[in-house]
């Protein structure tokens, strides 16, 4: 969409903010169906094709979370310099290319090599980064509900789920990743050609708020470049009263910042084993891929309650209570899945449960990191903090593998997840912003 269709739409009243969440929810389809959930459904065929152990496989998954910690301070800062939709199409080539390279690998060595070199390295900075980035810059006031709406385009995956399921069971999970790589590119690029980077740069406000003049600039053109492209108009303020306003190296020097990496780091270490071992769990208990992948849809579906709910109420209540709330509904999720069996009844409570405060927490997190910190450095402060908390995301995964290869059972996994998550919630609850965010 170029700057000339840009002010066209904030002729007709729709603010270009909202165009950004749109598209950012389409980003987070991709990324649920084709990552976060969709590629645990490749997981027991993976764990028969390369004859390993659970604990080893999901060793791929814990270094991506490894090396997705390690680019998000990369990732934050190449989005705010060179925009999201530049960012966004590199990703979407990247994981295209990684899911066609994936149906041609015929040793787990070769699965290490793509699955973390090119799809992990592509979803990090390219479609995750973003998706996240490019809302929170758009909306202060706003920002919660803006991420939120963003937020259910994980949740909205589900409803794709079952047809990985079904493309798997019936022609075999290498044709699946060809077609899973065509789709990415066939609907990642569209999305890409909408993200902006900041509404200033268009002589807009954030939440569309007051707009002055239109600058004509080179659209997702580096700040420099804006600079010199509008000379005779003024510049929107870079931000708004009452707005926080950190650069990263004020926020690392912060307490709070370290200890919400630990609190999400915490959270991270049951939802990013759950993520991936509640499928093969599920097998466990003798349902079918199939019937599995309903059930996983379910639970994204699901989650959309409390990414959409729980984002609304931290425009009107502080972050903390909503986020530690969230902690603690996951915790309590982890326990419930560890007493699931062949029936309905734990099941439908687990889903209840965990999808919502898993869910709420997603969008919370970035909203909690939003009010606390501000704009001006979102993505670089956003991607430090991951790199901080990554290791929930890495040891989780491997843990439960390791515990399972052990005992044939994940009781103690799905407990040990459970005391992180309340432990989490409860330091979350007394984490007050800095004194220049507002609770």
């Amino acid at each position: 969409m170029s700057t000339e269709n840009l002010e066209q739409s904030e002729d007709t009243g729709l603010f270009y903010g909202w165009w950004i969440v749109l598209a950012s929810m389409g980003a987070m389809v991709i990324a649920s169906v084709f990552y976060w959930q969709g590629f645990s459904l490749f997981f027991p065929e993976l764990q028969g094709e390369f004859s390993s152990n659970r604990a080893a496989l999901s060793g791929a998954i814990s270094l991506s979370q490894l090396e997705g910690g390690m680019l998000g301070p990369v990732g934050g800062y190449l989005v705010e310099r060179y925009g999201p939709r530049r960012m966004m199409t590199i990703g979407v080539v990247m994981m295209g290319i990684g899911y066609v390279l994936m149906s041609m690998v015929s040793s787990l060595v070769m699965f290490y090599i793509v699955f973390l070199a090119v799809i992990s390295v592509g979803m990090s900075i390219g479609i995750r980064v973003p998706a996240m980035v490019a809302p929170a810059n758009w909306f202060i006031k706003k920002r919660g509900r803006a991420l939120g709406i963003a937020m259910t385009g994980s949740g909205l995956g589900g409803l794709f789920l079952p047809i990985i399921g079904w493309l798997i069971a019936s022609y075999g999970w290498r044709p699946t990743m060809v077609i899973a790589g065509l789709t990415i590119w066939v609907l990642g690029f569209p999305i890409a050609r909408v993200m902006r980077r900041r509404p200033e740069e268009y002589g807009l406000l954030p939440d569309g708020e007051k707009p002055v003049s239109k600058p004509q600039i080179v659209e997702d053109a580096p700040v420099e470049a804006t600079r010199l492209a509008t000379p005779s108009t003024p510049e929107a303020p870079s931000t708004v009263d009452g707005e926080a306003d950190f650069s990263l190296r004020d926020a690392l020097k912060l307490p709070v910042f370290w200890f919400l990496a630990i609190a999400f780091g915490l959270r991270q270490f049951a939802v990013g084993a759950i993520s991936l071992h509640q499928v093969p769990y599920l097998v466990d208990t003798g349902r079918s891929l199939e019937t599995t992948s309903v059930i996983l849809a379910a639970v994204t579906l699901t989650s959309i309650i409390g990414r959409l709910g729980f984002g609304t109420l931290t425009d009107h209540f502080p972050p903390r209570y909503i986020m530690a709330f969230s902690m603690m509904m996951v915790g309590l999720g982890a326990f419930i899945l560890s007493h699931v069996t062949e029936g309905m009844g734990m099941l439908l409570l687990y889903i209840a449960v965990y999808a919502i405060g898993w869910g709420g927490g997603a969008t919370t997190m970035n909203a909690t990191r939003g009010a606390y910190f501000g704009r001006r450095a979102f993505g670089t402060i956003s991607g430090s903090m991951d790199f901080v908390q990554m290791f929930g995301l890495v040891l989780g995964p491997v843990f439960a593998g390791f515990v399972f290869d052990r005992t044939a059972s994940y009781t103690i996994a799905f407990n040990s997840f459970a005391i992180s998550a309340v432990a989490a919630g409860v330091l979350m609850f007394f984490l007050r912003p800095p004194k220049q965010a507002k609770d």
